[in-house]
């Protein structure tokens, strides 16, 4: 349910917004935002979604420089994951930007449940 956003923005900028620097304004909306659900809901789901996102390209990154010196097929490998792994995000933070700004609300799966948790608590 949506009382009003606390941020003074309406809810379909602040969602936009949620997404607009991956896990960063994701979870700098969950801190500020303290009355809409939905844009609450979005802050966690950006925070958790992209947040995940980047352990797991920062991890392709490391893992492939380390294979340079082991194996060059390895780091292509790693590196063609990695290139992957970038294009699919970038596609999947557009589609959400794009709902987003529709007013419309993705719950992707997988992370939904754990922005639900997140987007619920309220003492930070």
């Amino acid at each position: 349910m949506t009382t009003g956003s606390s941020t003074g923005l309406d809810g379909r900028i602040a969602a936009i917004l949620c997404y607009s620097a991956w896990w960063i304004t994701g979870a700098l909306f969950l801190v500020i935002e303290r009355r809409d659900t939905a844009v609450r809901f979005h802050a966690a789901q950006s925070l958790v979604l992209f947040g995940a996102l980047s352990v797991l390209l920062l991890s392709t990154g490391v893992l492939s420089a380390l294979a340079l010196v082991l194996s060059s097929e390895l780091f292509r490998v790693l590196q063609l994951a990695g290139n992957v792994l970038w294009v699919a995000a970038a596609l999947l933070w557009l589609v959400l930007v794009l709902l987003a700004w529709r007013g419309e609300t993705w719950r992707v799966p997988l992370v939904a449940a754990l922005a639900d948790g997140l987007a619920a608590r309220t003492s930070w």
